[in-house]
């Protein structure tokens, strides 16, 4: 990718500035404040974009930063680059009345998107690309988050040849997606199941009590109503021993009037006799009449209980019937406890598989780390070599992101080195991070006030090397001796002043 153009209508402090620039080595030359870090920012803006952040954070961000103090909404630029055979031209409008992007292949006139353009980028996102080629002034370090980039993207190009896919997105997907299954897991469920399923099953066997308490309590009236069909058969039956109650009681009053009638007339033995007579004829009748007492008593006792257990039964029905709908109730939730069960378990059963593939993943991507690492050391190896001229050739970076280079047959930590040395191991990893990350996608290097603290010796033996590398270099400096080494060197480049 080449950078061709850039027109900045307002952008910060700069307005209505072109500036055209070449393959190979471009010297942005400039007094301090004469706004080289501005041109840095909106180029970058130009390929990303720039939002203006919520809350506090507005007042410090880059939007704030660059906002134009006079006519806002003219807060626009447009810049062009090549790629491949085809020509691009980007405008934006940062305005929030204004806001517009287009994107158009000058080369077709075909309209893109910007899913397009990160494309055509080769799909690096804004954090890999400041934290590689893109070096802000005196921040050659680079980010925290650039061993998270190389992790992720790394191992994806590695592994793929391209990036077709993101080990971090995949992370991330099934982290989100274990979360979800997670929140719409139900851990006390079987329990609650087991729970309802017992007071079903206590329900259903008081049920059966119950049921044959009813069954018990029917056929004890069933043979009440006999006894009492057979007494009121006896009672009826009895009807003739009624009227032999009422002789007793009629011979009982005679038999008192004949003895008195005979005791006045003077014919008392006579009236003994004749008392005695009717006596034994009223006692032979009171047996009678008692044998159908009890025959009444049994029968109101009879008809008494028969009472009683018609209403025993009727309690014990209506009892069933409530506990019958409570069963039905139950049986319907139980169902559908049932089901959630069910699909709680297909939860389980996903969660259990998301973390066998986050274990997986993250055992694949330890493994392929590993030769990453190994690739990268090379790469950055090498890179350091040119920089420093074979000062330091070999390079590790330990697992805590620690860094030791090889020189002199010593083993010499970065913290050790000198801040210039230091530097260019920076601008090396940078560069071998680009190279890991973005594959074969050269993206231009923006290099803004990076060689403040390079001697001159140093800072040639850097550029020696940068003039070597296929992307297209953006220098943006306030020093004259980048052009007086690059003269001294022969080396070809193109100047602007601004």
């Amino acid at each position: 990718m080449v950078i061709l153009e850039v027109g900045i209508t307002n952008f910060g402090k700069l307005h209505g500035v072109n500036l055209f620039f070449q393959k190979g080595v471009n010297v942005i030359y400039g007094d301090n404040e004469a706004g080289k870090s501005t041109i840095h920012a909106f180029i970058r803006a130009m390929l990303f974009g720039i939002e203006r952040q919520r809350g506090r954070a507005s007042k410090t961000d880059e939007f704030s930063k660059y906002e134009p103090w006079e006519n806002p909404a003219s807060y626009e630029g447009v810049m062009r680059f090549q790629k491949g055979r085809g020509v691009y031209r980007i405008y934006r409008c940062f305005s929030h009345d204004n806001w517009k992007t287009e994107i158009v292949n000058e080369t077709t006139g075909e309209e893109l998107t910007e899913e397009e353009l990160k494309g055509l980028l080769g799909g690096i996102t804004e954090s890999s690309f400041t934290n590689t080629v893109c070096i802000s002034q005196m921040k050659a370090e680079p980010g925290q988050t650039l061993s998270e980039e190389l992790q992720n993207t790394m191992v994806n190009y590695l592994s793929a040849g391209e990036p077709e896919w993101d080990m971090r997105k995949a992370f991330v997907f099934l982290a989100e997606e274990k979360k979800r299954l997670i929140k719409q897991y139900q851990p006390k469920l079987e329990e609650e199941l087991q729970n309802a399923e017992e007071d079903l099953r206590i329900i259903e066997d008081e049920l059966l009590q119950q049921t044959i308490r009813k069954e018990e309590a029917q056929e004890e009236l069933e043979e009440m109503r006999k006894q009492i069909k057979q007494e009121k058969q006896a009672y009826e039956n009895s009807s003739r021993q009624k009227r032999l109650m009422y002789i007793e009681l009629f011979l009982s009053a005679v038999s008192f009037f004949i003895m008195v009638f005979c005791y006045v007339m003077g014919y008392w033995r006579e009236g003994v006799w004749i008392f005695g007579i009717l006596a034994l004829i009223c006692a032979f009748l009171a047996w009678k009449g008692h044998a159908l007492t009890s025959v009444s008593v049994a029968f109101m006792e009879a008809e008494k209980r028969e009472k009683t257990l018609y209403e025993q039964i009727q309690k014990v029905e209506w009892k069933l019937e409530q506990m019958k709908e409570r069963a039905v109730i139950y049986q319907s939730g139980l169902e559908g406890c049932r089901q959630q069960v069910e699909e709680n378990r297909k939860l389980y059963q996903q969660i259990s598989a998301v973390m066998l593939a986050e274990q997986t993943l993250k055992q694949v991507a330890g493994s392929m780390q590993k030769n990453v690492s190994e690739h990268m050391r090379e790469r950055m190896s090498h890179l350091l070599s040119e920089i420093t001229d074979n000062k330091y050739n070999k390079v590790f970076i330990q697992e805590n992101n620690e860094i030791f280079l090889y020189g002199q047959n010593r083993k010499i930590p970065l913290y050790q080195l000198s801040r210039g040395a230091a530097e260019q191991v920076y601008l090396a990893l940078r560069l071998a991070a680009a190279d890991s990350i973005m594959g074969y996608e050269a993206m231009p290097l923006l290099l803004d006030e990076t060689f403040v603290y390079y001697d001159k010796e140093r800072l040639q033996s850097t550029l020696a090397a940068l003039t070597q590398q296929a992307r297209q270099i953006l220098l943006f400096t306030c020093h004259q001796r980048e052009k007086e080494i690059l003269d001294n060197m022969e080396k070809t480049y193109h100047l602007l002043e601004l």
